[in-house]
């Protein structure tokens, strides 16, 4: 999914099928004048300058009201900043209800909320780290901080919703630009991004041995590939159009969005072959797109 277009029809939504490599363009109203983050499944989360947040799903139009992110004790500026208060924003279907976590605020704290909840609960952490990413991995909660520490997520209980310490990250990873975590074919994958070149990524990935509790270094990803933009990463199996062992990225342009000179405003993504070690750049053309909005992948539920 990628920005609103102004046509003579109104305000439309820019998708591109990757089956038939086509733009779409679809109107949407319900995500206007909103940010979005993919949730790794078939819908969008949204918040709007009113602090509203809402689970859209773009193909039926059907929306889901979370409650305010106003329920949250935010702190300092971002408290104003309906922008930039939510850094991620996750959906996961576990045992028939759906749940929705966030890493917020100036502190990249955790907060969930569940089919009739009526706020957002915090996750408190018992030591001071700053999150990235929230995972579901066999109807498990596993959070991931900056540092790459890994954390499980104890929410069921009657007890105030904690974090425990899992495992530190590979130790040979140092320096990284970002990093996921991933759920593919039954494992789970931490996977470190590294800058090589103008907004072209490399990766290393790692599966997760449960027994030992340490990370085992992986040379291709088997029949699977993963997609990534700013907000998920999410595994699906190869196909004609979408090449084994391959990292699928699309890339943000906030950052020239913002900026004050020359702007690179173009719809981008990388395709890294983690067993060739080799990156392929993409460009889908200029981004004509009236605001900002950070391309997301998007799974119709018939995939």
């Amino acid at each position: 999914m990628l920005g609103e277009m102004q046509t003579n029809k109104g305000s439309m939504r820019q998708f591109l099928s990757m089956c038939k490599f086509k733009f779409h363009y679809l109107p949407f109203p319900e995500t206007q004048d909103f940010r979005c983050w993919g949730a790794c499944q078939e819908s969008v989360i949204t918040i709007n300058p009113r602090f509203e947040v809402r689970l859209v799903n773009p193909f039926t139009h059907v929306c889901i009201n979370l409650p305010s992110i106003t329920t949250l004790n935010i702190e300092g500026a971002a408290r104003d900043c309906w922008f930039s208060v939510i850094h991620k924003a996750k959906y996961f279907k576990i045992q028939n209800e759906y749940m929705v976590f966030l890493i917020y605020g100036p502190r990249f704290e955790v907060a969930f909320t569940r089919s009739g909840d009526s706020r957002w609960s915090l996750v408190q952490s018992l030591i001071p780290a700053r999150f990235v990413d929230v995972v579901c991995f066999k109807d498990q909660i596993m959070a991931l901080s900056i540092v790459g520490t890994l954390f499980s997520l104890e929410i069921n209980g009657v007890d105030t919703p904690r974090m425990l310490t899992v495992s530190p990250p590979p130790q040979q990873e140092k320096s990284w630009q970002q990093v996921y975590l991933v759920e593919s074919s039954g494992d789970l994958l931490i996977l470190f991004s590294y800058p090589s070149g103008n907004m072209v990524s490399r990766f290393r990935a790692y599966r997760f041995d449960i027994s030992k509790r340490e990370w085992i270094r992986l040379e291709d990803l088997g029949n699977n590939v993963l997609l990534i933009d700013t907000g998920i990463c999410t595994s699906l199996l190869a196909c004609d159009y979408l090449q084994c062992n391959c990292i699928y990225f699309v890339h943000d342009n906030l950052d020239s969005f913002l900026a004050s000179g020359p702007k690179c405003m173009g719809n981008y993504m990388s395709v890294y072959n983690l067993k060739e070690n080799y990156t392929d750049f993409m460009n889908f053309g200029n981004d004509n797109s009236f605001r900002y909005i950070s391309p997301t992948w998007v799974l119709p539920s018939l995939w």
